[in-house]
């Protein structure tokens, strides 16, 4: 799943900023060549400006009488401003192509060919009649014949037209060249677009990899410790239904085992049920102000004779009336939860210390105890839900004590942590 979800990301990833990188080229590709029609045409304008006049024999007043199909009059209004140092006339801000090879072509009223001048061009007649054609038929003054490779301009008066035809390839030669480019700069970009993807999808999936991971750590983990309560309990019943004449009281070791198995496994499931919930944001905490101080010290004296047992003295530094918002239940369950663990864990005729101190807006709860240090590995593992480091596999419990500490502390917003060495013990900090 998580390699199918990489390979999602990646394909979504590139296909996204590929289209983009595409549509950038597209656009810049497209607005070159047209770029290159418009100085082309620029280009044939200045060439019509310098040759084509001296071919209309028609009165200078009547070449601005204009015939339907023109689209370019013919204006003689140049002025000085219009010309640049070399008495080049200035078309915008672009810079016209200059054009040495063409030919001006003179129609008459009836499209008949009446003479040619050819630069540094040459047509042969078929191709000229069809260029011709192609021109007087279109209503642009301006366009091209593909065909033929040529790009024609068209000026017309009252009795006749003018028509030049100049070779347009070198256009589509650089707008093949600069697709070439262009797609070899796309090929590059997307192999380095592939290897960034591969990269941040490794790190986009690992939350959910860590995440895939422990679900089903916590699944195995979560069957493994129901499974050994009911194989108990079925074991019991089927020892019990072997003696078949035997009273309740006869039964009663089976009767009590059974029941202790049950509530180990309910136990399990509660706590199981209370991390499922908090998950999904189901644990609503009731905030309310809470004297923590009468919590922590209930706490205390109800663990003193398990701890008396084991021969360890549970030693107090709790301040009196400390108060906090927060979940008198859930505060409980935490303090139980710690001095638990503390007295579980601690050395045969050692202490456990609970301290409870409040420092401006701050409230400090820890407990200590002097056992087995927690090694490094195992305290970053320590909060993780059914985890329990290897010396503590023997002792009853099912490892979610703590993650269920953790997750109490970040529901009331603070923070939990552990320090672990042999000359300190082991120490559980919660801070709100």
């Amino acid at each position: 799943m998580i390699k199918k979800l990489r390979r999602r990301i990646v394909l979504i990833n590139m296909l996204l900023i590929g289209a983009v990188i595409l549509t950038i080229i597209v656009i810049v590709n497209v607005n070159n060549y047209s770029n290159s029609v418009n100085m082309m045409e620029r280009g044939m304008n200045q060439v019509f400006d310098k040759n084509g006049r001296d071919f209309f024999d028609t009165p200078h007043e009547q070449q601005n009488q204009i015939t339907p199909d023109s689209a370019f009059p013919i204006k003689d209004d140049f002025k000085p401003d219009d010309e640049n140092r070399d008495g080049k006339r200035k078309f915008g801000n672009d810079t016209p192509i200059q054009i040495s090879s063409y030919v001006i072509v003179d129609i008459d009223e009836d499209g008949n060919i009446v003479s040619k001048t050819e630069n540094d061009l040459t047509i042969d007649s078929e191709t000229l009649e069809k260029c011709v054609k192609a021109a007087l038929k279109n209503s642009r003054g301006f366009g091209q014949v593909m065909d033929e490779g040529l790009m024609y301009l068209k000026k017309s008066d009252l009795s006749h037209s003018k028509i030049i035809l100049a070779d347009n390839s070198f256009i589509f030669s650089n707008l093949r060249t600069s697709i070439i480019i262009s797609a070899l700069m796309l090929t590059a970009a997307m192999a380095v677009i592939f290897l960034i993807s591969l990269w941040l999808s490794g790190l986009a999936v690992k939350p959910v990899k860590r995440a895939w991971e422990q679900q089903k750590q916590f699944v195995a983990d979560a069957s493994h410790e129901l499974k050994t309560p009911l194989t108990v309990i079925l074991a019991n019943n089927n020892i019990m239904m072997s003696h078949k004449e035997s009273t309740v009281a006869d039964e009663h070791q089976w009767l009590e085992s059974t029941e202790e198995e049950a509530n180990h496994m309910k136990k399990l499931i509660d706590n199981m049920l209370f991390l499922a919930k908090s998950d999904a944001g189901e644990t609503k905490v009731q905030l309310s102000e809470v004297n923590f101080s009468e919590i922590t010290e209930g706490c205390a004296l109800n663990f003193e004779p398990v701890a008396f047992e084991k021969e360890i003295m549970i030693d107090t530094d709790i301040m009196s009336d400390v108060t906090l918002d927060g979940d008198a239940t859930q505060l409980n369950q935490l303090a139980h939860i710690l001095v638990d663990n503390a007295v579980k864990y601690a050395d045969r005729g050692t202490n456990v210390t609970i301290r409870l101190q409040k420092h401006g807006d701050s409230v400090e709860f820890s407990v200590n105890n002097i056992g087995t240090p927690i090694s490094k590995e195992d305290a970053e593992h320590i909060f993780d839900r059914f985890y329990r480091a290897e010396k503590s596999r023997t002792t009853k419990g099912y490892g979610l004590g703590l993650s269920i500490a953790q997750r109490i502390t970040e529901s009331m917003n603070g923070k939990i942590s552990v320090e672990s060495n042999k000359e300190n013990g082991t120490t559980f900090t919660v801070k709100f």
